[in-house]
């Protein structure tokens, strides 16, 4: 009988889910009949332990197995150490990962660098509350960088790692699987909020938009959502955010005409969700 902690969702597809307690994103694995490839490391090594423990259940133990990484948020590479295998991530994600590795992650420290505005609170608080002890905390940096993309066949399946970028992070990366019909998004579709208030801005999400409705899928996982999303949601979710978008763009940062007009341009009464996506799309327009 199978007890992994894995959700299967196509053949060789597997994903652990989203814990928003200590900000663990979902983390995944493709498996073909000779090699296995694993998506993003988790935010420590008994995040990334519980996908390991799983994955011994669905993946044989005579298979060659890589890591890639998606970005370089602290949340998606601090599992790093836990793996023996080597690792590929993008230039810009290889880069990020050697300075972090440099730097002080105790409690004084992270304190002072939210102060100096260099460390968002959010992120300072579920490192402390993933990993209250962190006088151990090591990242073990990617083997491989890429500038645009790469390929691996794992027998009877295939995987393209594209870089995306986007709003969230410049290195964002996205995993796509033919055969299944599968992407894991990770974070790069969400908001950016290193910066500020969460924004968006059109120049980065719209061409990303465009990218990733583009690929022959049935599911698509997102780095914090609890469930995978279908290809017609995303449909929806997108053109409701490229409208809101341009709408904005339109307006400019008049946010009361904005909202009253909003609803005729969507074609639905207004949520908070709504509102939040023109908050967003304000923020970065504030920031051009």
């Amino acid at each position: 009988m199978n007890h992994s902690p894995l959700n299967q969702i196509s053949e060789h597809v597997y994903w652990l889910g989203p814990d928003a307690t200590t900000d663990r994103p979902v983390l995944g694995a493709v498996v073909g009949s000779h090699a296995t490839l694993i998506v993003d490391a988790g935010n420590s090594p008994a995040h990334a332990k519980l996908l390991l423990d799983g994955l011994a259940e669905v993946s044989p133990a005579h298979h060659q197995r890589y890591l890639v990484l998606t970005h370089w948020h602290w949340d998606h590479v601090f599992g790093t150490t836990a793996f023996e295998m080597p690792i590929f991530a993008y230039k810009e994600t290889q880069q990020v990962m050697t300075e972090m590795a440099g730097l002080d992650w105790s409690d004084a420290a992270l304190d002072r660098r939210v102060e100096e505005g260099t460390e968002i609170e959010f992120c300072r608080d579920m490192l402390k509350a993933e990993w209250p002890d962190r006088s151990n905390l090591r990242l073990k940096l990617p083997d491989v960088s890429f500038t645009t993309g790469l390929a691996f066949d794992l027998g009877g399946v295939t995987c393209r790692v594209t870089h995306v970028g986007g709003d969230h992070a410049s290195d964002a990366c996205v995993v796509v699987i033919p055969e299944d019909k599968i992407v894991f998004l990770s974070d790069c579709l969400y908001e950016d909020l290193h910066h500020g208030p969460l924004s968006y801005t059109p120049a980065k999400l719209f061409p990303l938009i465009e990218t990733v409705v583009g690929y022959d899928a049935d599911y698509y996982l997102w780095g914090h959502d609890p469930e995978p999303m279908s290809k017609a949601a995303l449909l929806d979710f997108t053109g409701a955010l490229k409208s809101i978008g341009e709408h904005v763009e339109r307006v400019g940062d008049r946010r009361d005409d904005i909202l009253e007009a909003l609803p005729g341009i969507i074609g639905q009464p207004l949520d908070e969700d709504h509102i939040e996506l023109v908050d967003a799309f304000l923020a970065g327009l504030r920031k051009l």
